[in-house]
């Protein structure tokens, strides 16, 4: 995460000032004062979040034994929604347990990893 300096924040008050006493006031802004303002706001933000799945539709071919971080178990692998409208079924280890749950869709983010099943030739 970033940590913004007091001039960058400073700097991001008067970008959004201006911008807003520009659009209510109905006057026209460059596209480079656009960007200089822009530039200024995100300068003093923290990089944007990742979608949780709350915000993502499920598709099993994207989210079937895909991993996720959870903000209190770590890394955990998606199973399916669960019958329970805004949760999603999750298996992970806990305390050296694998261990089954439901967890609200918004705790958790989707880490882009997948995991596949194979069957064991002998």
């Amino acid at each position: 995460m970033t940590n913004p300096t007091r001039d960058q924040i400073l700097a991001a008050h008067r970008a959004l000032a201006h911008l807003c006493n520009a659009a209510s006031d109905g006057l026209f802004i460059s596209e480079q004062a656009a960007h200089s303002i822009k530039d200024q706001v995100l300068d003093a933000l923290p990089p944007k979040p990742q979608p949780t799945m709350a915000e993502v539709e499920w598709d099993d071919s994207k989210h079937y034994l895909a991993e996720a971080e959870h903000p209190g178990w770590g890394k955990v692998i998606m199973l399916e929604r669960s019958a329970c409208p805004g949760f999603i079924r999750i298996a992970l280890a806990k305390e050296n347990e694998p261990t089954w749950q439901a967890v609200k869709e918004n705790t958790l983010t989707p880490t882009g990893k997948r995991y596949t099943l194979t069957e064991v030739q002998e």
